[in-house]
């Protein structure tokens, strides 16, 4: 049978079965374009639910012996914090821990300060509650007068990730945080704090 032999209605059957598939297809590919566009947006969500967001920064009193310098850390994120690193520069020089901090600022004779350590710790979210962590508290008057007047001459930065490894580094005074692959190049000059 040739080509002018064959029944045009057939033909039609024919084509509008390909044009049929052919949609068939479309349809498939553009639903599973849909898919894939819906689980990365739910993926994004999921780590935006679990975002911690850190941030340094220092309360101070003058007129009290207790309290006068606060040096503090707070999570203001929705997740939890996970300290993978901390540095601290005074003058650009690395700063190993606070003793070595107070002698720096000329503190002399016994000195009354509270400190807590809080590198590797996690800190979880403030939500509804108060988690703030004073990584320093000077008690008196002349040593948190020090701390205040060398407040420009630190620079502190805490590497810290989330629950899906997703990392940032907070810096000292700053409200805005920096987003790295990993914390694993900051630990050359780590903080015994």
């Amino acid at each position: 049978m040739s080509e002018s032999q064959v029944d045009p209605s057939a033909r039609r059957r024919a084509l509008l079965s390909n044009l049929t598939s052919g949609l068939a297809l479309g349809v498939s590919i553009f639903a599973l374009a849909i898919g894939a566009w819906q689980t990365r947006l739910m993926q994004g969500q999921a780590r935006a639910s679990v975002w911690p967001f850190l941030s340094i920064g220092y309360s101070y009193s003058s007129n009290t012996d207790t309290n006068g310098f606060l040096w503090h850390v707070d999570n203001n994120g929705v997740g939890p914090a996970r300290i993978e690193s901390v540095t601290l520069r005074l003058d650009g020089k690395p700063m190993k821990g606070w003793t070595e901090v107070l002698k720096a600022l000329g503190a002399t004779g016994p000195i009354n300060v509270s400190t807590t350590s809080f590198n590797g710790d996690v800190i979880p979210p403030s939500l509804n509650r108060e988690t703030t962590i004073n990584a320093i508290r000077v008690h008196q008057r002349e040593v948190a007068t020090l701390f205040k007047n060398a407040v420009d001459r630190f620079q502190m930065e805490i590497c810290y990730c989330s629950v899906y490894d997703d990392c940032w580094i907070a810096h000292w005074q700053q409200s805005k945080v920096d987003a790295v692959a990993s914390c694993t190049a900051a630990g050359a000059e780590q903080f015994e704090d």
